[in-house]
Formats: C-alpha cells, structure tokens, sequence
C-alpha cells in the first residue's frame, strides 16, 4: 500500500517463541511451495512457507493453510498489534482481516532486487513484516533509503514504491510478512489515484 513515506515502525514483540516455530519446522516445510518464487523473479533467491495465502492474490476470502492453525497462538501477538495499529479511534470495533501471512527465507548473501508491488489486492493492503531471523548484515532498502529491521519488530514498507532486500550475512533472513486490509479505506495511490480498501 502506498503511504507518505518508506516505513513505519509500529511495534516490537518477543521474535523467541516465533523463531523456536521455525526452527521446528524444519527444511522439507521450505520446500513444499515454490510456485512463489518461481513466479516472481525478485524472489527467486527466497523459500516460502504460506499460511494465509492465495495464488491468485485475491482481496476477499481468504485461504487458511494447515500450518496457520498449528502457528496461531504464537502469530497472535503481531497480529494483534497490527490489529490495534488500525483500530477505530471511537472504539468502534475493527472489520480488518490478514488477506495474505507468510513466511520468507532469504538465503546468506543473497538479494531481492528492486521492484514495486502491483496487482488490487496490494494497492489495497497494508504489508507489515516482523524479522524473526537476522542480522545487522540485512537491511531493507526503499527508494534509496535503507532500514535495518531487528528481530521482533513490526514494520510497515510502503511496496508501492521500489524497494530492495540484502543479505550480506552468513546466516538466513526469515521474515513474517502479514498483509492487512481495512475495509473501506481510503487510499490515494500514486498510479491508481484514490482506491478504496
């Protein structure tokens, strides 16, 4: 989604019991679904484990996978704050839902090369990621300007602008990338002009 700016730092959780889950996982989970990076060419250096996703990037109605159920008290503290980031200031209660969660390996010193997110459902969500994995080797780059994501953090990127990952360490990079969708937002998108959520 596009907003004023590259990034917003909207919280910190505890990245240990999220990075014990994906420990756990082991390799064969890394290995099942591949059609993502096959498909996107900035992401061909990265594995994927889904578990809210669709292949066909739709905005409604969203797709569980299995592991999401095995995962969900330990996602429940990032989820809830970017719920809390996006909450009614009169109290009203939130109809926002995660359209897309992932998990993301970048390998040791490789890259995700500079691209803009298209497509509706992205001009329409709001994509967070919370490193779970990393380094001070990794950093975060969009529009020239570069950000180091610690372990725990939750960060909105605006994907609408170009944007760029490296890892110069010698350790993998894993991030959680959540995409979240308030329902009749109001977005003014640079290509699109005003969208609505």
């Amino acid at each position: 989604m596009y907003f004023d700016g590259q990034f917003r730092h909207i919280g910190t959780i505890d990245p240990e019991p999220l990075a014990r889950a994906v420990e756990s996982l082991g390799e064969d989970a890394w290995q099942e679904f591949v059609r993502r990076q096959e498909k996107f060419q900035p992401h061909r250096q990265t594995l994927t484990i889904p578990l809210i996703f669709d292949e066909d990037m739709r905005h409604s109605d969203p797709t569980a996978w299995p592991r999401l159920a095995e995962m969900n008290d330990i996602l429940e503290p990032a989820m809830d704050a970017i719920r809390k980031a996006h909450a009614p200031a009169d109290g009203a209660s939130d109809e926002g839902y995660f359209v897309r969660v992932i998990l993301t390996r970048l390998s040791p010193g490789s890259f995700i090369t500079p691209h803009r997110d298209f497509g509706e459902s992205i001009l329409r969500s709001h994509r967070y990621h919370v490193p779970i994995i990393t380094t001070r080797l990794v950093d975060f780059a969009i529009d020239g300007q570069f950000q180091h994501f610690a372990a725990g953090e939750i960060w909105e990127i605006n994907n609408r602008k170009y944007h760029a990952v490296r890892n110069l360490g010698q350790e993998p990079r894993v991030h959680l990338i959540l995409d979240y969708v308030v329902p009749g937002e109001e977005i003014q998108d640079p290509d699109e002009g005003l969208v609505v959520a």
